[in-house]
């Protein structure tokens, strides 16, 4: 069986080369044609092939769907694979639904859009694969217990000690731009300023850096951080500079989620208590990144949705006082991201496009 797995986008190519690894596993060939690359799509290079796997990029569509005119044209099976719920729905493809083989969901609830999209069929056979990794890395942070090294802000942040028994951490993952994640920070700040043995657990994004042949933004980031650095003394820090998303999930006993990121549905599926800033500054940030408003781990029930300060404010306080609150919250979860029996969900793919393709050998 040969088989051609593509995505333009970061995190839909990256399960193309699970899948395509998976189908190397079991002996069969693979092209994989390279993440964040243009016009790729060529008569010679899907020519001989038994099945195309594709995602649908949030702005790069017509990359993907240049595959999809060639399969269909060569009478090549056309499948296409979600990275994150809903991205079956891409505007660009609903002329070429109807001529896909199928979908493979993200999550099981999918199955109705997908169908009064105009797909002829689709199937959910586990998480996308490369939700495992960062789920994994979730799990190995809390069994190492993160926790116990965390430190805490003294006097002002002159000293540091050990988090005390009744201290409640919340954790935040910095995005790639400064200037909001500043205007974040301090909406979380204002949020528990008030709430008493509340320590912060900040981590910035390996990816917040300024370019270094341009001087003013050099300036203009350094400005930032020191201005950073006088927000966090407003409250109770904890010395999680260094540390990564999932450590920093590990540990908290709330997350607070301002953009579409992975920790945040990891953290769903590690049943994690989570809170999702929705305001606009973080609606505009998931309009660039993402082409929508909406992070579908909130909308699912992954976590809780507030606004603002206050909604902030009352979200974190309720999670973290209130048992019933969290069960809630957990219940959700489990309904929404439910822990699949097998996570390596690429097998599966590989296994299922067999029984398909070669009915008589399966």
């Amino acid at each position: 069986m040969k088989l051609g797995f593509y995505c333009f986008d970061n995190a839909g190519g990256d399960a193309m080369k699970i899948l395509a690894e998976a189908a190397i596993a079991a002996n069969h060939d693979v092209i994989l044609f390279p993440k964040q690359t243009r016009g790729l799509a060529q008569e010679s290079e899907v020519a001989g092939l038994d099945a195309m796997v594709t995602g649908l990029s949030s702005f790069e569509t017509d990359q993907e769907l240049a595959f999809a005119e060639l399969c269909i044209a060569h009478r090549i099976p056309w499948y296409v694979f979600e990275d994150v719920p809903g991205a079956c729905l891409r505007s660009k493809a609903k002329e070429w639904a109807s001529r896909a083989k199928l979908v493979f969901l993200a999550l099981p609830s999918g199955a109705d859009a997908a169908r009064e999209f105009g797909y002829p069929g689709s199937v959910y056979l586990g998480p996308p694969p490369q939700w495992r990794l960062e789920y994994e890395k979730l799990m190995r942070a809390k069994a190492e217990n993160w926790r116990a090294g965390m430190e805490k802000s003294i006097f002002g942040g002159l000293a540091l000690r050990g988090l005390d028994q009744k201290d409640k951490v919340i954790g935040l993952i910095g995005g790639k731009d400064p200037e909001e994640n500043n205007r974040v920070i301090q909406v979380v700040i204002s949020a528990v300023r008030d709430m008493g043995n509340v320590v912060l657990a900040f981590s910035p994004h390996p990816g917040e850096k300024p370019n270094p042949d341009q001087p003013e933004e050099v300036e203009g980031f350094k400005r930032l951080f020191e201005e950073r650095s006088r927000m966090l003394q407003q409250v109770t820090w904890a010395n999680t500079n260094k540390w990564g998303g999932s450590q920093i999930a590990g540990a908290a006993d709330v997350m607070v989620y301002a953009s579409g990121t992975n920790i945040s549905i990891a953290g769903a599926y590690a049943r994690v208590p989570g809170v999702y800033l929705d305001d606009e500054g973080v609606r505009a940030r998931m309009r660039a990144q993402t082409g929508q408003e909406k992070w579908f781990v909130a909308e699912l029930g992954g976590a809780h949705k507030a606004s603002g300060d206050f909604g902030l404010s009352m979200a974190l306080n309720t999670l973290i006082k209130d048992p019933t609150a969290r069960q809630a919250l957990y219940h959700d979860q489990e309904q929404a991201f439910p822990l699949p029996d097998d996570w390596h969900t690429e097998r599966k793919i590989i296994h299922f496009l067999e029984q398909i393709i070669y009915p008589s050998q399966a």
